[in-house]
């Protein structure tokens, strides 16, 4: 497998550049290692490694919620702003992750604009 970790972390520094984002992180969702990390909140690996644990306990508490469907992101709310993490790859199992103002961000486009970081994991494969 050749991931260009270039192409990563380029495309996930765009999206740590959007408007209202603190910070963007592609991080491993079974061992909460940080692939790349932008913005502000960049060196903060305690909080991209944190957000990541907060994705495995909804993983593992999903069936609780089947009343509501699948299982397709996390939102942490904060005084001071919002953690949003999705899955954006399946093989390897991978996290986008932003932390961003509640409601400078346009979060619905930010999620599709974070799958599309998956995509390139996906074609490098």
């Amino acid at each position: 497998m050749t991931i260009h970790t270039n192409d990563l972390a380029q495309a996930v520094g765009a999206l740590a550049e959007r408007p209202g984002i603190r910070g963007c992180a592609l991080v491993e969702a079974d061992s909460g290692m940080v692939w790349t990390a932008h913005g502000e909140l960049a060196d903060n690996a305690s909080l991209w490694e944190a957000a990541s644990d907060h994705w495995r306990l909804h993983g593992r508490h999903a069936a609780h919620f089947d009343c509501l469907g699948g299982f397709i992101a996390v939102a942490l709310y904060h005084a001071q702003g919002l953690i949003a993490v999705f899955r954006c790859a399946t093989d390897p199992e991978l996290l986008f992750i932003a932390v961003g103002q509640h409601r400078a961000v346009d979060w619905p486009t930010l999620q599709r604009m974070g799958m599309r970081v998956g995509e390139l994991v996906a074609a490098q494969r």
